[in-house]
């Protein structure tokens, strides 16, 4: 392998995650989204999961947008308070994992950019998880940011995998790539090239180890460590 000159990250899960103890940080116990709407909550979480791929590809890039066009589908009209209420609650729910970033994570991206390597993040989302990104404590250390929704592909989609390449001006080759190994990001990475990851900190026991074939990081600062000897 050529020598690394840069590391692609996850973003949920691997740099940031919802989840403290096991438990959602938010919880949305109590609160029936799908009745303010005139669905069954598994009516609506079946309809949301219909829509993954054009939530993730920008078609439905918004919470708005998803919500309007499962009503629709159903001849539904939403109340605006009501719509414009679930978005805000969405929004805020989305922001709080950006708020309590733990310092292991700044403490490796630091290592990583002292060590002289680009950094980009690859994350399949739509536009409201990622709102609060610009404001984050980690957001400065990334050279290239790729969100899904506005690249119109998504992970393990090769085309953007390519695209972070081609705007970090390096060789698939030369690129580690981290992430928790949902949506098969770990096989898009490399069948595109790269040396991949599994990013087990943040991920419980019975899920990190469904995912076999790929060297797993069960602390940020071993990748550091893989970094050295590699480089």
């Amino acid at each position: 392998m050529s020598s690394v000159q840069a590391v692609l990250f996850d973003l949920y899960e691997t740099l940031i995650t919802e989840y403290a103890g096991g438990s959602r940080k938010v919880s949305r116990e109590g609160r029936d989204y799908a009745s303010l709407l005139g669905l069954s909550n598994e009516e609506f979480k079946r309809e949301w999961g219909r829509r993954h791929e054009p939530r993730m590809t920008g078609a439905l890039a918004t919470f708005p947008l998803v919500v309007q066009d499962i009503l629709s589908e159903r001849g539904l009209k939403g109340e605006d308070e009501v719509l414009a209420s679930l978005y805000q609650e969405r929004l805020q729910e989305k922001a709080v994992p950006f708020e309590d970033i733990p310092e292991e994570i700044v403490d490796m991206l630091e290592g990583l950019k002292a060590k002289g390597l680009r950094l980009a993040l690859i994350s399949n989302c739509t536009e409201e998880e990622v709102r609060a990104w610009p404001a984050s404590r980690i957001a400065s250390y990334f050279d290239v940011i790729l969100f899904s929704y506005e690249e119109g592909c998504a992970k393990p989609d090769r085309r953007i995998y390519e695209r972070v390449c081609s705007r970090l001006q390096v060789r698939a080759e030369e690129c580690l790539f981290v992430g928790d190994g949902g949506s098969n990001e770990l096989d898009g990475a490399v069948q595109s090239g790269m040396k991949a990851y599994q990013a087990c900190w943040f991920v419980p026991d019975s899920i990190s180890g469904g995912i076999s074939g790929y060297p797993k990081l069960n602390k940020p600062s071993e990748l550091l460590e893989q970094v050295d000897a590699l480089m």
